[in-house]
This record gives structure tokens, C-alpha cells and sequence, in this order.
């Protein structure tokens, strides 16, 4: 009996979840297997330490690194920015190095229990109305990126057993107060420094080509001069959203769900606690009537003669503490016992499968007499939550119709006529992809050059962007590899020669500022002597942001001045291929004596946290270099 209540045990969430799901999950079909949806990529594309990587897993990721940067910077990305060619190569990086910790967080014995997981995810605001765990916003919310509910839950115990570990080993960090004093002193730092600049473009416009020049250059680097193969495709986009406003859905629809919601949210939950003796206990008789008299007396609690007298070893620790049940979690006998109680009051002995129990009603939840009226909101929610049970309906019959016409067909645009479906073209792209939302997608762009798009001119598989997104394309322009002309690439030879020119003037010219700094020469007279400008900074810090970034990254690089008389003279050229000369004059570290004591602390928290970061990223280094990492085929 007892291991028939062990293994119908449920807690709150899990009664709110499997119930409502069920209920989702008749309606629409939803896969909660953690599978992903129909035909899903599941190919590996690593593995880490036997971890694997799935193809879903790394769309996932670029799916989220894709939102991110389009909500940290919006329009202003370039085109082509966002493609999976660009992104997949970080983020494969970066959930291999996810991977290394959470592996060895969980081979430390860090694991999360699933009582711990639902709290997480009922405490999650975005789950949530009126600061009340919904079912059906959790599953909405998964779905917009990609997840089922038990995949969800397997990745989120992973990354909360990392998390923890996390945390242990965040905890071990301190700075000494020596150690403080000096890190503040170097981390706010100031400098003082003059440069001069050579300019790279101001040369250029001096430079003459020639047309021989032009003709030599076209000559010696013909075949560097090839275009790069494009192609241009009609489509055809299948979205579960583009199927909503078209779906109507009935008030009576609308109320049966909402009543289905009452009906779950206003049942009786009751929290239960027991002190369990077995009948095959030799001392079962004589610890009955102990339990019996102490209970009587109130001269021990209950939780305390639960860990001291019972015989249920899963709850005794817990003070004989079961979880909670909706009325069929436990054996009858149990549950009538439990419904005749008052909160906080223990039963006599009830004698159920060969033992003697003390059931404890703990608390009591749930039970509104009172019938809700469906408001506003509610209303606008479930009609859309309808609406999208229904478009996925829709979608699941485009699809299958979209699969069987499109492979033979001579025309997309044909076949999105026959299924009253929207289709487009692209213009011209590479394999590096193109400026269309459609291209941001790898496989996409694999599918456009394949044999079967390119070659033998079929259109391609259905292509599944996402669960709720799936793509079709069709090869309608190809361009291949040819060598472009002496007239397309004139204006091109002639920019590089005089870069190339400039480049050279100035590095000549660079070398006799070298040798004449070398030889003593200060940094006013080099600019007296060629007409040049210099520019001076005092008391600059590492996070200025109003000059150069690679002058002051260069100017924290160079030693100490000896003396006030004798400053540190360097030079560099900067990613533009401007060249400059630096003469670093004085160094002053900041004085950790001078803060008041709340900027001492925010000082050492802030320090402490550098520190920490440092040693975690040499920590994560070390795991990532004693993993084994496999990564499977092209990564871009």
C-alpha cells in the first residue's frame, strides 16, 4: 500500500499541469513527449563528455541570441546580420561551454528536486495572471520558443543544477583588504599621454594609377577576381499565426473553457501528514498506544513522533509530511479519513493494508462556493488560445497538402494558389545568405544550393523553421561562378592600389619616426619638424569612452615613466591603419583611503565579483580543455 501511495504522490503543480494539459492536449494534439513536433531536426550537432548537442537545441539557441540582438539593437542591425551563417558558429560554442559546466555540476552530485522545479516554474511571473500560475500561458510560452513542457522541465533541472553549483562556488570568493587596495588602485587608474597621428586617408587622394597600373593588377589577380555563385528562389512561408484571424471562435466555446478552468482551480486540496505502524513491527502494539498516549498529552509534536515511531521510512524525515491531494492521491480508507478532518487535526488509528495509521490534516486549499464570471481578459485570452488550437489544425492540413504538391510542382506560386497560401521571391544571394527574413535560416540556404533545388530543379523538402513556421522553396535564378571583368573590377583595383601605396608611404614614413624616438628625439620636436599636430590627455581611466578605444587599450599597456622627465614613448597602428606615436608621461594610481565606507563596500563587492569572474572563466577554460568535445559536420 505504501508503495502505491509513493508512486501516486502529486503535488499542487503537478495535479494543476497534468490536469489542465490533459485537457490542452485533447484539444489540440500537443506533443508533450519533449520529441519537439513534427518531423523535428533532432541531429546531433556535438557532444560533450557523452552530453549531446541536438540540431533543435543549437536552433533554439540561435532563435534567443537572434531576439536578443534585435531587441538590444532593433533596426539599426545590417542586413544579413541576424543570418544563422553569421550566428551558428558562437552559438555551438557557447552551448558546448554550457554544456562542460552543467555536466560537471551534476557529476558533483548537484541535482534539483522536481518539487524545487515546479515552484520555479509556478513562481515565474511571464506563467502567470494575476499573480497566479496559469497552465496554458506556461505551455503558450514554451511553444514561442520552442519547447514542450517535459523537455522544458529536463533543460531547466540542468540549468538549475549548474546554477547551484554556480552559487557554491560564488560563494568561495573574497578579496583581501592588501589585495583590495591595489586592485582599486590599478582598476581606477589614470593616465596622462600625448599622440600624434598619420592619417592613412589623407594619402590616397595624392596617389596616381595609371591605366597600365589598372591592367597589370587585372592580370596578375584574374582569379581572385571570381563572383560568387548566387541563386534566387519563390517560397512559400507556413505559419501557424497566419491562420488566426481567419478562425471564429463561439461564446459557447469560450465558456465551456473557462468553466473547465474553474472546475480545476476550485478543487479541494488537502495537505496531509501521517505516523505509519506496521503490523509486521514487533513492537507494533506497544508503539500504537505510546503514539496513542503521547498524542493525547500533547507531550511531543506530531512531526516528532513521526520521525521517532513510524514505519514509512520516505516520510518520517519529514515529519511524516505526504504532500497534497486532490481527493485521489491516497487509498480511499485514507482520503475519507483525511475529507472528516478539521485543519490540524490528527485522526485515531485508522487500520489500512496491514498497518496502523495517524493521518494529520495539515491544510486545506481551494473550494470556492461562489461561481466566477468570466471577464474581459479572460475572454480575449481564451478566445486566443482557441483560435491557435485551431490554426495549428490548419497548419498540420496545409502542411501535409503543401508536402504532397510542391515537389513536382513547376510554380510555388501555382501551388499557393491551389491552397490559398501567400508566396514570395528573394532576390539574388550567396550561400552567406541574403537580406529576407526567410534566408536567416541554415537550412534554408543548404536546401537552396543542394543537388535537388540547383541541379535537377525540383523544389525542395518542407523545410521546418520552427514547430509553428515551415518553409518550401523553389530554384527560379542561378548565377554560377564566373570571372568578372576588367570594367567591373576597375574601380575596385584602383581603390586597393592606392590603399596599398598609401599604406606603404605611410609605413615608411613611420619608420624614420620610430628611429628617430629611438635616437631621442621627443614627440614635440618630431611634430614640430613635419608639421604635425599633438594632442595631450590628463588623468584618462580605462573606461573612457571619448577617445580611441585601441589608443587607450595600447596606453594601459605600456610601463610606468622612471620620472616625470623621462615618459615612455610607443607607437601602433590602429585598425583604420592610421599609425600614431605615444608618449605616456605620468601614471596615478586611485587612493582606496579616499571613499567613504559605502563606496569602500560597493568597491569590494564590485571587486570581488571581477575576481570571482576571472577565476570562474579560467575554471570553465580548464573543464573545456580536459572535455571531450565532438562537433559533427560544418558548424557554418
Amino acid at each position: 500500500m505504501l508503495q502505491t501511495m509513493r508512486e501516486n504522490m502529486k503535488g499542487t503543480v503537478a495535479i494543476l499541469i497534468v490536469g489542465f494539459l490533459g485537457l490542452i492536449m485533447a484539444l489540440s494534439l500537443v506533443d508533450l513527449s519533449g520529441s519537439g513536433g513534427y518531423g523535428q531536426n533532432n541531429d546531433n550537432v556535438a557532444e560533450v563528455n557523452g552530453n549531446k548537442i541536438s540540431e533543435r537545441d543549437l536552433q533554439i539557441a540561435l532563435q534567443q541570441e537572434r531576439q536578443r540582438l534585435q531587441a538590444q539593437f532593433g533596426d539599426s542591425l545590417p542586413a544579413g546580420f541576424l543570418t544563422d551563417g553569421r550566428l551558428r558558429t558562437p552559438a555551438l560554442q557557447g552551448l558546448i561551454q554550457r554544456s562542460v559546466v552543467q555536466d560537471r555540476a551534476i557529476k558533483s552530485g548537484m541535482t534539483i528536486s522536481d518539487q524545487a522545479i515546479d515552484k520555479f516554474i509556478t513562481d515565474q511571473p511571464q506563467f502567470q495572471i494575476d499573480g497566479r500560475f496559469d497552465p496554458q500561458i506556461f505551455v503558450q510560452g514554451l511553444r514561442a520558443s520552442n519547447f514542450t513542457p517535459v523537455a522544458y522541465r529536463a533543460k531547466l533541472k540542468q540549468s538549475l543544477a549548474a546554477e547551484q553549483f554556480l552559487n557554491v562556488f560564488s560563494t568561495t570568493g573574497f578579496v583581501t583588504e592588501v589585495e583590495l587596495e591595489k586592485l582599486y588602485g590599478l582598476s581606477r587608474q589614470s593616465r596622462d599621454f600625448s599622440w600624434l597621428s598619420l592619417p592613412l586617408a589623407d594619402l590616397p587622394a595624392s596617389i596616381i594609377i595609371t591605366a597600365d597600373d589598372i591592367q597589370n593588377e587585372y592580370a596578375a589577380n584574374k582569379a581572385n577576381y571570381n563572383t560568387e555563385e548566387q541563386v534566387a528562389v519563390e517560397f512559400i512561408e507556413l505559419k501557424v499565426s497566419d491562420f488566426t484571424n481567419d478562425i471564429s471562435v463561439s461564446s459557447e466555446e469560450v465558456q465551456q473553457i473557462f468553466e473547465q478552468e474553474q472546475t480545476l482551480y476550485s478543487s479541494i486540496e488537502r495537505e496531509a501528514a501521517h505516523i505509519m505502524i506496521d503490523a509486521d513491527n514487533e513492537r507494533a502494539a506497544e508503539n500504537i498506544a505510546l503514539v496513542k498516549e503521547k498524542l493525547a498529552t500533547d507531550s511531543m509534536s506530531f512531526s516528532d513522533l513521526a520521525r521517532e515511531y513510524s514505519d514509512d521510512f520516505a516520510s518520517k524525515e519529514s515529519g511524516g509530511n505526504l504532500g497534497i491531494s486532490d481527493g485521489s492521491v491516497f487509498p480511499p480508507e485514507f482520503e475519507s479519513t483525511l475529507e472528516n478532518l478539521k485543519e490540524g487535526e490528527v485522526s485515531g488509528p485508522v487500520e489500512i493494508d496491514n498497518a496502523t495509521h495517524f493521518i494529520k490534516l495539515l491544510s486545506i486549499t481551494g473550494g470556492k462556493e461562489d461561481k466566477a464570471v468570466m471577464s474581459e481578459e479572460d475572454k480575449i485570452r481564451i478566445e486566443s488560445q482557441l483560435k491557435n488550437i485551431a490554426a495549428e489544425q490548419v497548419f498540420v492540413e496545409k502542411l501535409a497538402e503543401l508536402t504532397d504538391l510542391a515537389y513536382n510542382a513547376d510554380s510555388l506560386a501555382d501551388v499557393a494558389g491551389q491552397l490559398n497560401l501567400n508566396s514570395g521571391e528573394t532576390g539574388l544571394f550567396t550561400r552567406n545568405g541574403g537580406s529576407e527574413p526567410v534566408l536567416n535560416d541554415a537550412r534554408v540556404l543548404d536546401a537552396a544550393f543542394s543537388d535537388q533545388v540547383l541541379l535537377e530543379k525540383f523544389s525542395s523538402e518542407v523545410i521546418e523553421i520552427a514547430p509553428d513556421h515551415a518553409v518550401v522553396i523553389k530554384l527560379i535564378k542561378h548565377e554560377p561562378v564566373r570571372t568578372q571583368t576588367l570594367d567591373e573590377k576597375s574601380e575596385d583595383i584602383i581603390a586597393t592600389l592606392k590603399i596599398e601605396r598609401a599604406k606603404k608611404q605611410l609605413a615608411e614614413q613611420a619608420q624614420e619616426f620610430k628611429a628617430a624616438l629611438a635616437e631621442g628625439k621627443s614627440l614635440e620636436d618630431i611634430a614640430k619638424d613635419n608639421n604635425l599636430v599633438i594632442n595631450s590627455e590628463n588623468n584618462i581611466t580605462r573606461e573612457n569612452r571619448n577617445l580611441n578605444a585601441e589608443l587607450v587599450e595600447h596606453i594601459f599597456t605600456l610601463s610606468r615613466p622612471a620620472s616625470k622627465d623621462a615618459p615612455v614613448a610607443s607607437s601602433l597602428y590602429l585598425s583604420n591603419n592610421d599609425y600614431v606615436l605615444v608618449s605616456l608621461n605620468s601614471v596615478t594610481n586611485a587612493d582606496f583611503s579616499l571613499l567613504s565606507e559605502e563606496e569602500k563596500q560597493a568597491a569590494r563587492a564590485s571587486l570581488t565579483q571581477v575576481s570571482l569572474t576571472s577565476e570562474y572563466k579560467a575554471w570553465q577554460a580548464e573543464l573545456l580543455k580536459n572535455a571531450e568535445v565532438e562537433v559533427f559536420g560544418a558548424t557554418q
